[in-house]
């Protein structure tokens, strides 16, 4: 009975050890891992310098009325501003938008003279394929919370660009005429404006102009 007994306990022990052996260990033995990560879609935009002073007059022509060239003036300061960007994800929106230029006492009354002057822009940044395949990539006529991905576009994406280096350079055209219109600092589209066949008064301005990338996959 004593023998059986220790038998008994030797088995037990022998069942209740992990089976470290992976076959007789006497050969070569390989085992493979296999890794998973996750890489998020990043976009990024860049300039040298963010405040941007346009030459003086022209906002307004030899009448005192607003130019019609405005929009181009904007563009071209924003092309010396060295804009570059990048998007690592395949289904990305963007939108840019803009205030006006308007006089910086609002609280003026300026009737019958103008005190803002409205324009609109567009950008393009050359491997940023919208989904339509339309380009430009983006402009400010249709004002904020519109543009691929967002609003009215809102079924586009833009895939994506700038695979090296600072990214692809973004680069600005006039979209529409400038026009005088009432005194506002709204971003809406350009419907949103009511026109003005007043003179610009004179004194400072301001306007700002602002991108937005969101990266998706």
């Amino acid at each position: 009975m004593k023998k059986l007994l220790v038998a008994a306990s030797v088995l037990a022990a022998m069942a209740s050890t992990p089976a470290w052996a992976d076959g007789d260990n006497t050969g070569l033995d390989t085992e493979t891992f296999t890794l998973n990560a996750n890489n998020p879609p990043k976009c990024n935009l860049e300039a040298s310098t963010y405040t941007l002073t346009l030459a003086n007059n022209v906002l307004s022509n030899d009448d005192g009325f607003a130019r019609n060239d405005v929009s181009n003036s904007v563009a071209s300061a924003l092309n010396t501003a060295g804009v570059h960007a990048w998007c690592t994800g395949a289904r990305n929106t963007l939108q840019m938008y803009r205030t006006p230029f308007a006089f910086t006492a609002a609280d003026e009354i300026f009737d019958p003279f103008s005190g803002a002057v409205i324009y609109d822009i567009s950008l393009n940044i050359a491997d940023a394929v919208r989904t339509d395949g339309f380009a430009p990539t983006e402009g400010t006529s249709d004002g904020k919370g519109n543009g691929p991905g967002i609003g009215v576009g809102s079924g586009l994406r833009v895939g994506r660009f700038g695979p090296t280096g600072l990214g692809t350079p973004v680069v600005f055209a006039s979209e529409a005429p400038s026009a005088a219109t009432s005194v506002t600092f709204g971003d809406g589209p350009r419907s949103d404006f009511t026109p003005s066949d007043g003179r610009l008064v004179a004194g400072a301005y301001a306007s700002s102009v602002t991108i937005e990338l969101t990266p998706g996959n």
